[in-house]
């Protein structure tokens, strides 16, 4: 059920960007009326366009040019970046930059460079420029839904639903804001409200697609409701924990403990903090399993947690290596916008849960350790990092194994050679939507391909 979901979602996501795409619609202006009928009949990147931009730059550029001039050449260069917008970003940052110089501060020049950097995948960076764009005109709904679906990609979901739901005031029969503002409040925990805007979202759309993806969520949001309806909840300034049952009386004060120093341990390691408060969820086993359709010790979805209530949790060696697992992917997700390969991503889970649990990264887990022994060391069997996903998703249990262990020692490889530092080059490259070719020449100096080189060489010195 849980890959039907994602596959549900998948199909739904070409929809989601085509609408993103259209939020911005408008475009600025030649200050000359002469210019308009021109600029009007140029609908394709060609050398037309080329021409009329080089006969403006001409102008824009002499000595005492005036603001007029200068704007008429902005809006033939936007015109240029906005019928190129499918091309990379690296294509049309520099007629962007120039037109920052000339026009600084334009709405239609910020709102578009939000638009480069959103498809980009630097997320960051779009909401700046958004937020520029609705500082010039803050009332522009076309903006506010923007800065807060670029919120909700940052995972600042309380920030999201302030500007989606003023956007949706504007809009009210808008799938897509309200299906994001159902998932904003899920994320948030905040059930019910997440169930009354996915059910407006099923009568607003007549997509099949659609309403198998919103149902499924409904779906997951009830069952999540039913099984923690009557926990008890705690909070300090980076958590909160719910507790079912009556849990909270045994957990809760080594749990705060533990968060605490995992919290340190993993932001420091990795030289990010989160600055929206992580869900810590702990269910009871069977509910868990209910909710997560999936085996697994716990989870980690987005800014939440969840963890099935089992013996062994009065150990803090075993909750504190549970714990810096999980916030690890949670701060590997908000480091790189969702956008870490799957080895880098449980391999620094592994990393800061061997040094959490047992006081050093290289400790790996006991049923591990032959595995790594036999296959890795003594036999030199690696495998292919990119090959990961395959062997995790199949239905081996060594081929899961070999995938968890050859993820763990890639990244204590990196951490030997190039120390910790680099692990946040290499999570900040991904961030800003470069490949994880890019951001292993950013951290290491190499591409994947002489990584693994290096990677099989170092396992012959273990």
């Amino acid at each position: 059920m849980k890959k039907l979901l994602i596959l549900l979602l998948i199909a739904l996501l070409p929809c989601t960007l085509a609408a993103q795409v259209q939020l911005f619609q408008n475009s600025l202006q030649p200050a000359t009326s002469d210019l308009l009928p021109i600029l009007a009949t140029l609908n394709s990147a060609g050398n037309a366009l080329d021409n009329e931009i080089e006969k403006l730059r001409k102008v824009a550029y002499n000595r005492g040019a005036t603001d007029a001039q200068k704007t008429d050449l902005a809006a033939f260069l936007l015109r240029k970046i906005r019928l190129c917008i499918d091309l990379p970003y690296e294509a049309n940052e520099d007629m962007i930059l120039e037109v920052a110089d000339l026009v600084p501060g334009n709405f239609y020049m910020e709102s578009l460079w939000g638009d480069l950097l959103y498809f980009k995948g630097d997320y960051e960076k779009a909401l700046e420029h958004y937020e520029t764009a609705l500082y010039k005109s803050p009332e522009d709904m076309q903006t506010v839904s923007k800065v807060g679906l670029t919120s909700m990609q940052l995972m600042n979901y309380a920030k999201a639903i302030e500007h989606l739901d003023k956007s949706l005031a504007a809009n009210p029969e808008s799938f897509f804001l309200l299906f994001y503002l159902g998932k904003c409040h899920f994320e948030l925990r905040q059930l019910d409200e997440a169930i009354n805007y996915w059910e407006k979202a099923l009568i607003a759309t007549d997509d099949k697609n659609q309403k198998a993806a919103v149902s499924n969520s409904i779906n997951q949001a009830r069952e999540m409701l039913a099984s923690t309806g009557d926990s008890t909840s705690d909070e300090d300034q980076r958590f909160i924990i719910h507790f079912a049952g009556e849990s909270q009386q045994d957990l809760s004060d080594i749990t705060f403990e533990v968060l605490e120093e995992i919290f340190y341990q993993v932001t420091d390691s990795l030289n990010y903090r989160p600055d929206v408060k992580i869900n810590v969820i702990f269910f009871l086993t069977e509910d868990y399993y209910k909710v997560s359709r999936d085996w697994s010790a716990a989870s980690a979805q987005g800014i939440k947690i969840m963890i099935p209530l089992k013996s062994g949790y009065k150990s803090p060696d075993y909750i504190r290596g549970l714990l810096a697992h999980e916030f690890t992917h949670t701060i590997v997700h908000l480091h790189t916008n969702n956008r870490c390969p799957l080895w880098l991503n449980e391999g620094l889970a592994q990393y800061q849960e061997f040094a959490a649990e047992n006081g050093s990264p290289e400790e790996i887990r006991s049923d591990y350790q032959g595995m790594m022994q036999r296959e890795f060391i003594d036999q030199e069997n690696s495998i292919d990092l990119n090959q990961v996903p395959n062997l995790m998703n199949g239905s081996s249990r060594n081929d899961v194994a070999r995938a968890y262990i050859a993820s763990y020692l890639a990244t204590r490889c990196i951490a030997d050679f190039y120390g910790e530092q680099s692990f946040d080059t290499i999570l900040s490259a991904l961030g800003r939507g470069k490949t994880i070719d890019e951001a292993m020449v950013e951290g290491t100096g190499n591409n994947m391909k002489e990584f693994q080189r290096e990677y099989k060489s170092w396992l012959r010195n273990l």
